[in-house]
């Protein structure tokens, strides 16, 4: 397929969208579909399988003629898996979309007109956060007005973001040796090579949430990742926190202490903010609860 699709007095550029999977036969699908139901005259899609045992190859046997390339194989990874998606793409915009995840109609065409494939430009959205097991469906609410810091914390919700080729070619490729938090890193990465980044109010696609996921926020390694990363992008930060600790440790842990108990549960952000306010204005209490336990580097 021609690189730039022509009707009438609209063009369509070519969208790569990549799939990594493995064993999501459950909600592939729902994927698959999603991409294909665009309706978008000018489509790359790519699926790289990570060697699936359950019902995911049948499923994507069955919509092959919709498929550019895939295959299924055993790889190092999602991040692995991606940019080796990534490296077969020929589009002149870009992005991934997990197996459990789906876009929303009319995204593409949305993208498409909203980037340019001459400049090294980064689209994000909105999405809608889907869980099944609790049965709460609920909204990201991205405000572009608000100053918003990438290396303080990845606001950006993967399946709503779109870049051009221009601005994958200056980043790179996704880290291979982060499993959780690759994403982030690579926006990070991204805007600090002078991609720009466009925020749009409209809602993109669909964030599945299920025990299933790796990206459980009760993954202690995933908080180990994400704290790892988040310290790399902000090493003074860092270093005030742990200077801070190395004096206040114990009587935080005492609040925390304090605040498991029933009688005092409600306290806990109000004894932080009173005793150690500057601290608190630096990093917010669940963080820094996940840091005490998984990143600081003097906890005994």
């Amino acid at each position: 397929m021609e690189s730039i699709y022509q009707v009438s007095d609209l063009t369509y550029h070519k969208i790569s969208v990549i799939t990594p999977s493995y064993n999501q036969g459950r909600f592939i699908e729902q994927t698959i579909l999603s991409v294909i139901g665009q309706q978008y005259p000018n489509l790359e899609y790519i699926i790289i399988d990570g060697g699936s045992t359950d019902e995911t190859l049948d499923i994507i046997r069955k919509y092959e003629k919709h498929i550019t390339y895939w295959v299924s194989e055993t790889d190092k990874g999602q991040s692995n898996a991606i940019n080796k998606g990534f490296e077969r793409a020929t589009g002149d915009i870009l992005c991934w979309l997990n197996s459990d995840d789906y876009y929303l109609p009319g995204t593409l065409l949305e993208v498409n007109q909203t980037l340019s494939n001459e400049r090294p430009e980064l689209l994000f959205g909105n999405c809608i956060h889907l869980n099944e097991d609790a049965h709460l469906v609920y909204g990201t609410s991205y405000d572009p007005l608000k100053n918003w810091a990438i290396t303080h914390g990845d606001y950006i919700v993967q399946p709503s973001s779109f870049w051009t080729r221009q601005a994958f070619e200056q980043t790179g490729q996704l880290r291979e040796d982060l499993h959780f938090g690759f994403d982030w890193e690579w926006f990070a990465r991204a805007q600090a090579n002078g991609v720009n980044f466009i925020p749009s109010e409209k809602y993109f696609s669909v964030y599945r949430l299920h025990n299933d996921q790796k990206s459980n926020e009760n993954n202690a390694d995933r908080s180990k990742e994400l704290i790892s990363i988040e310290k790399q992008l902000n090493p003074s930060r860092f270093e005030y926190i742990d200077n801070y600790l190395d004096k206040h440790l114990n009587n935080i842990n005492r609040i925390y202490s304090l605040s498991s108990k029933r009688l005092f549960k409600h306290w806990e952000y109000r004894l932080l903010k009173a005793f150690h306010p500057d601290l608190i204005k630096m990093i917010d209490r669940v963080s820094l609860k996940k840091y005490i336990k998984y990143g600081y580097p003097h906890q005994k």
